[in-house]
């Protein structure tokens, strides 16, 4: 998980890096004294997954639409009482590149439109959409919410009367910006009651288990190249 911890939890004690295991691995520092010199380090390329039952369970989770300037540590202070299970509010909504995948805040929005586009391009037709449409006894002819091209239309018989549509709806750069920001606010929180349940799931992966690299169930010895014989 490429993840960077939200600035107010990284000293809670279920901050996403503590629960991270560790790993012995060669080091790299200037001032080691031999190569058989070692240093701690996390393990950032261990991944937990959320078990299938928890996310097949619909009741498991509680919909929720991040406001304003909304981080992810100030949602999980405000479910769970503690901003340093921000990574569980992220895990639980697949959200592996926060810059990505979170929704901008109002400064860091504008920020982004003035950097890609000038004001002039902003208020340009990004694309167009259709309209719902549907003949006179309900029957439904065309979808809302089509990209189409401009000159898209679309012709039918509505009670034995040919009729054609081409009625569009605009959508401007900043318009498309706007929704597509907006598109990433929804998000499904994982109820209180199912917390413990995932904690424990999550503490179970990432145990090592008995191998030739083993130390403990939270350390395992990396390989040293420097003593690998050629």
């Amino acid at each position: 998980m490429t993840y960077s911890s939200s600035r107010t939890s990284s000293g809670s004690p279920n901050s996403y890096f503590r629960q991270l295991p560790e790993l012995d691995y060669p080091s790299l520092s200037n001032e080691r004294t031999s190569a058989y010199d070692y240093q701690v380090v996390k393990n950032i390329f261990k991944r937990a997954i959320l078990r299938d039952d928890i996310f097949n369970e619909i009741t498991a989770f509680t919909k929720y639409e991040v406001i304003g300037d909304e981080r992810p540590d100030q949602v999980a202070a405000n479910f769970y009482g503690d901003p340093g299970l921000d990574w569980v509010v992220l895990t639980t909504n697949n959200i592996i590149h926060v810059r990505d995948e979170w929704p901008m805040g109002n400064q860091d929005f504008l920020t982004y439109l003035n950097e890609k586009y000038t004001a002039e391009e902003l208020s340009n037709i990004h694309h167009y959409e259709t309209k719902l449409i549907r003949t006179a006894n309900g029957k439904l002819i065309q979808p809302a919410g089509l990209t189409v091209p401009e000159n898209h239309s679309i012709t039918f018989l509505d009670n034995g009367v040919l009729r054609t549509e081409s009625s569009l709806t605009s959508f401007t750069f900043l318009e498309h910006e706007t929704n597509l920001n907006d598109a990433k606010r929804s998000i499904n929180i994982l109820r209180s009651e199912y917390l413990n349940l995932f904690l424990e799931d999550f503490e179970n992966i990432m145990e090592y288990k008995p191998s030739n690299q083993f130390v403990s169930a939270s350390l395992k010895k990396t390989e040293n190249p420097r003593l690998i014989s050629p």
